[in-house]
């Protein structure tokens, strides 16, 4: 039996094994996503179910171009002529085969390729969408986040205050209505950071819910708003005209309608059945029979109403895409005049009011300290420090929104 120093160092060694395989805790907290919103976009393209359906479609659809523009299954047959009492005169065993002609089978596989076309831009559109929410919600969060510092910075100072109400007035009835109003401004800052931290974790579910993870999987604390580029309007415009995915979606079932109009334009000309035939006879020498067969295309005036439909789709398709590239034109145009106010309205709010706002609060604590000032000044001006920087959140995370609108209008990062 092993002594019991022995087990000790048995065990000491074991657990110090343990720790030097597990990483730092550094190192799990640089490991979780949220920290910058490109390391949540990168891990919802690979985690998201919405984006693997998208990829199973398109693949989908890009397997069905095989099936498209090739020949039907050959028919076999197998015939046995003059059949009595006296047996069987003759066997035939022969194979027919249909063969379309006029380049159908060519404009069938460029009809199945629009197809798979839409298919894949339509997985680019759900991808550019799951974007757009994702750089929503993470400047929700980063918001959240701001706050929750915001309002513990609050609840800290009026503490400091209440501290130093107590430590100057004592238990005297003396000056104690200060006293209380501390200690009501303390509780409601109290409550202002629950709601806060659960505004928070609320952010937290939103954002691993378009990742494609648990609710209540931890993030990483996020390192600041997102930088914008500088664009015109001209130029995002002109950029979603040749990235727009949903564009190129209605340019692709576009191409799909015109080539189904050529196609069906073709069904007037006939197609063709060949056949060949080996033929047994008993008692003399086997022969062959071939066969040619044409499809006579003599109703007319099926292939007319074909005809006109294929084309009155082929219109709508176009007219379909011009409607969307000037619907897209506009909307680019909305979000690109909000996104610039905000960002006139933010440089504002962060250059004018945030150091008035702060200042207020350092006069007045200090006056507070001194004598010279009153209480209700230094609660006011906390107040108007925390709604500016409140405010300034919200415009953030509303320029964060629109700028993500316009790269979704525009089919990816600007």
């Amino acid at each position: 039996m092993m002594p019991a120093s022995g087990i000790i160092r048995l065990a000491a060694v074991g657990t110090t094994t343990i720790l030097l395989w597990l990483p730092p805790a550094g190192a799990v907290e640089q490991n979780l996503p949220g920290a910058t919103v490109e390391n949540v976009i990168v891990l919802a393209k690979r985690l998201n179910p919405t984006i693997a359906a998208a990829a199973l479609d398109f693949d989908a659809a890009v397997h069905k171009i095989g099936t498209a523009g090739v020949l039907a299954d050959p028919t076999l047959i197998l015939e046995a002529w003059d059949v009595n009492r006296q047996g069987v005169a003759q066997r035939r065993i022969g194979v027919d085969q249909e063969i379309k002609l006029w380049g159908k089978y060519g404009l069938e596989r460029s009809v199945a390729q629009s197809d798979a076309d839409v298919a894949k831009f339509q997985g680019r559109a759900t991808v550019t969408e799951l974007i757009a929410q994702v750089v929503a919600a993470h400047g929700e969060y980063n918001a959240a986040y701001e706050a929750v510092e915001i309002s513990r910075e609050i609840k800290r100072r009026f503490d400091e205050i209440l501290g130093l109400l107590r430590s100057r007035y004592g238990t005297t009835s003396v000056d104690q209505q200060d006293v209380i109003k501390a200690e009501l401004e303390s509780a409601t800052a109290e409550g202002d950071v629950v709601r806060r931290e659960g505004e928070l974790k609320s952010a937290t579910a939103r954002l691993n819910s378009l990742i494609g993870r648990p609710s209540l999987a931890p993030l990483a604390a996020p390192t600041g708003f997102r930088a914008f580029k500088a664009i015109t309007l001209a130029q995002a415009q002109a950029l979603a005209r040749s990235t727009n995915p949903m564009l190129a979606l209605a340019g692709a079932q576009s191409n799909s309608a015109a080539r189904t109009k050529s196609l069906t334009d073709l069904n007037y000309y006939p197609d063709v059945t060949v056949g060949a035939k080996y033929v047994q006879r008993p008692g003399t020498e086997d022969t062959g029979e071939f066969m040619l067969g044409v499809k006579l295309p003599l109703h007319y005036e099926v292939k007319d109403a074909e005809q006109r439909a294929a084309g009155a789709r082929l219109g709508a398709a176009q007219a379909r895409k011009e409607a969307l590239r000037l619907r897209i034109d506009g909307q680019i145009a909305d979000a690109w005049f909000s996104v610039d106010a905000l960002r006139k309205v933010v440089q504002i709010y962060a250059s004018r009011q945030l150091p008035p706002a702060r200042s207020s609060v350092e006069n007045a604590r200090n006056g507070f300290q001194a004598g010279s000032s009153d209480l209700a000044l230094v609660f006011e001006s906390e107040r108007r420090l925390r709604a500016v920087q409140l405010d300034l959140l919200k415009l953030r995370v509303e320029l964060q929104t629109k700028y993500a609108e316009m790269e979704r209008l525009v089919g990816g990062s600007l």
